[in-house]
């Protein structure tokens, strides 16, 4: 559905003023030598097969009023001496398939994909998308998931159970609630949980959630998820008690700029991107012309220690979100162009 141009007025203004000033120059963090990985527009999430050395992308074309219909692409870093390219999965893809955030898991034994889908349908606005690999290079659509918890969904993680858990970056669809909720600051933005058979949300509402990551540490189960307004990654510990799952606020780690998607590397670092400022990321999504930052950080989750490792204003890569270092190089997604950085390992 399109949205009014006065509450498209409203939201740049709102945002514009309530989280980050217009944004200086930020700090280049160069590395030499990155190439581009063209063909994919909209790149905004991926992740990685370790087993079939596989980047399963999240592709769409988010200009143009989200009229496009989007897809999924493969590339392989199987072979070292091989360029690397994208290439488009030929599947069933459901109707009105709008990717965005994505995520991997065997699950029973199956290689699996959980995909967000904004449909733009009145009764089912965003649902979940559901994928099997059959065989290397063939991935079937199984089932479609929607229920009313999926409020604005950006991010998600699926573990080898097939539970799914997904981050609203809003607590609503209603472009009207969406902006009153800005101005105001309410943070009414819940985690998702899908248990395999049914829906529930966690009761950890904050405001403008987005990427989420759950990782164990010995037997404590731990969830990370990205909270744009608070540049910082919130913590919690995952409670199963009596068949029942229940999130525990541990703390915050501040990355001090707004943090997108959130990744697990071999060493069992986190990586994430993250937008410098809000402002010019606005007049990205108006103008390709107009640029924005892009800085990519690892976390070690032991001692919390934050590190950026690249930094760009976005002449190189604008408005990068996600990031992850496999094998001999460092991988950057981004919300809105025609392709992705590759880079040496920094």
């Amino acid at each position: 559905m399109r949205i009014p141009q006065f509450w498209t007025i409203l939201s740049i203004f709102t945002l514009f003023t309530s989280f980050v000033a217009c944004g200086g120059q930020i700090q280049e963090k160069p590395i030499a030598g990155c190439e581009r990985i063209s063909g994919t527009p909209g790149p905004e999430d991926f992740d990685l097969i370790r087993d079939a050395s596989i980047v399963v992308v999240s592709s769409h074309e988010r200009r143009n009023g989200l009229k496009d219909i989007g897809a999924l692409y493969e590339i392989s870093f199987a072979n070292p001496n091989q360029k690397l390219e994208a290439k488009k999965i030929e599947t069933n893809y459901p109707e009105n398939f709008r990717p965005h955030g994505i995520s991997y898991a065997k699950v029973n034994g199956v290689d699996t994909l959980a995909v967000i889908s904004h449909t733009l349908v009145d009764e089912n606005p965003h649902t979940l998308e559901i994928f099997e690999r059959s065989k290397p290079g063939k991935w079937t659509h199984i089932k479609t998931l929607s229920e009313p918890s999926l409020t604005s969904p950006n991010d998600i993680y699926m573990n080898e159970l097939g539970e799914i858990f997904t981050s609203n970056d809003n607590g609503t669809s209603n472009s009207f609630r969406k902006y009153w909720d800005m101005i105001i600051r309410s943070g009414r933005a819940d985690v998702s949980y899908y248990d395999g058979k049914t829906f529930q949300t966690l009761g950890v509402p904050v405001m403008l959630g987005n990427g989420i990551y759950i990782r164990k540490n010995g037997k404590q189960e731990l969830l990370y998820r990205s909270v744009f307004s608070e540049k910082a990654i919130r913590v919690y510990e995952v409670n199963r008690l009596d068949g029942k799952l229940q999130l525990k606020y541990l703390e915050s780690i501040q990355i001090g700029a707004g943090p997108d998607n959130i990744l697990e590397d071999d060493t069992g670092m986190l990586w994430l991107a993250a937008h410098d400022s809000t402002y010019k990321f606005i007049r990205h999504v108006m103008n390709r012309t107009n640029l924005a930052p892009t800085r990519v950080f690892k976390i070690n989750p032991n001692t919390k220690e934050v590190t950026e490792v690249y930094a760009n204003e976005g002449a190189e890569i604008s408005a990068g979100s996600t990031g992850l270092v496999y094998k001999d190089k460092l991988l950057i997604s981004q919300v809105f162009e025609n392709f992705l950085l590759v880079c040496p390992k920094p």
